[in-house]
């Protein structure tokens, strides 16, 4: 690379800085405190109008209940732009900050384009130096792959082998990556520490079932039999245990555990909708009849009622989605319980910040993989189809309240496109200042 060259490629470089300088460089004053009003007026539509759903029967209390907290999460949301930003953002200082990046930026890629097709010995620069330039303009390290935070999960109960919350989380993990032995050991150890846990042992049964290629061992309906002893209503051991009577050749047995479980979950519709179509598949096969709660009758079309908006959304397409798995860093592990709640929400890039859609777990169910889509708006307006690129984030809150507080427990926000692609990979591993 001559030096002609070089002060060539610098001039030009100026030059473009120069003609956005001044667009950069002007100060502008945006009123924050209208979106947040604009906000706030749009919920209480939203409101107003699960109110007169509620009062025309077309949602149930718990319905209603659900809506309006999905509601306040997102009102929540926007409620959290800082005090000083209440009414308004100076945007001088982000355009000063973004024309120093440029300033730095623009000579690395320049910098690092040549070292990839160039001639990098021309510079006298090392292999490390091309590598350094290139992770910087990518953004530093990538995420540690969840391999990395077995490994290292796997050290902090090695230092506290007593750790019950530790031994469920990497269970579950290794469930998730398909390594059951490994999830048998520490489910097993999960086990001693905690002998009369009812979810410990179903969770062993179900690792033990899958290292035997899903069919359940006996080991596992011994484990099944103690839950169901102890608790004559647990609907999984009930569900799992009709199975092990199928595989032992016992139809009728497996249909008493079904018709058992059958009205337990009335609170849970798909998983009734397919367990009494096991049921039905069974009794069809055998002609035996289970003693569960037939379905009424269908009415003729002329006297089928008009069906209610809720059930006329389902048959609306989910839209585009974004897919995201989360992990929790094992450092932080000491600072969280197994029912703190678990928000993975998407925002718009640039937009309102109020979620787009939110989806609510626990930390017992991390490691974890959710879809982001239509389905979870918070309000018909603000949709994730909306808006073509979208921020994801992950937050603990061991209050479970919506709004971020000082000491929770978050991952970076991602940015990506909002009609899926890749997977992304959020770690829980900062705490809130």
């Amino acid at each position: 690379m001559t030096p002609s060259f070089l002060y060539l490629s610098a001039a030009i470089v100026l030059l473009a800085i120069g003609l956005l300088a001044p667009t950069l460089l002007r100060r502008q004053r945006v009123g924050a405190e209208d979106r947040r009003q604009y906000n706030v007026q749009v919920a209480r539509d939203r409101l107003k109008e699960l109110q007169a759903e509620h009062d025309r029967g077309e949602l149930s209390d718990e319905e209603f209940e659900q809506a309006r907290q999905d509601l306040d999460i997102a009102l929540a949301q926007d409620l959290e732009v800082p005090s000083q930003d209440r009414t308004t953002e100076d945007s001088g200082r982000t355009g000063s900050i973004t024309l120093a990046g440029l300033l730095l930026l623009i000579p690395l890629i320049v910098a690092a384009t040549y070292l990839e097709v160039g001639t990098p010995d021309a510079l006298g620069v090392s292999g490390r130096a091309v590598a350094q330039a290139q992770q910087a303009i990518n953004g530093g390290e990538g995420m540690p792959p969840l391999s990395e935070l077995v490994k290292r999960l796997e050290q902090q109960l090695e230092e506290n082998p007593d750790n019950a919350d530790g031994w469920f989380l990497l269970g579950r993990t290794y469930m998730n990556l398909s390594q059951y032995a490994d999830a048998v050991r520490a489910y097993r150890r999960l086990d001693e520490l905690q002998p009369d846990n009812s979810s410990v042992q179903i969770a062993l049964a179900d690792a033990l079932s899958m290292q035997n290629g899903g069919q359940i061992p006996q080991q596992a309906v011994q484990l099944l039999g103690t839950v169901y002893q102890r608790e004559p209503e647990n609907v999984i051991a009930l569900w799992l245990l009709g199975r092990a009577s199928l595989q032992q050749d016992a139809p009728g047995l497996a249909l008493e555990f079904w018709s058992k479980a059958y009205p337990l979950l009335d609170e849970e519709p798909d998983m009734q909708a397919e367990l009494g179509s096991a049921i039905r598949e069974l009794e069809s096969e055998t002609g035996l009849s289970a003693n569960i709660p037939r379905a009424e009758p269908a009415l003729p079309d002329i006297m089928a009622p008009e069906p209610m908006p809720a059930e006329r959304d389902t048959q609306i397409p989910a839209g585009p989605g974004v897919t995201v798995e989360v992990a929790l860093d094992p450092e932080l592990m000491d600072s969280t319980s197994l029912n703190d709640t678990v928000f993975v929400y998407a925002k718009a890039s640039a937009g309102p910040p109020m979620p787009l859609a939110v989806a609510r777990k626990r930390v017992s169910d991390l490691p974890l993989r959710v879809t982001l889509s239509d389905e979870m708006a918070m309000m018909p307006q603000m949709k994730l189809s909306g808006f073509p690129r979208v921020k994801v984030g992950a937050r603990i809150s061991r209050t479970g309240q919506a709004i971020a507080q000082s000491g929770d427990l978050q991952s970076i926000e991602v940015e990506t496109a909002s009609d899926g692609g890749d997977t992304i990979q959020l770690v829980i591993d900062s705490r809130r200042p």
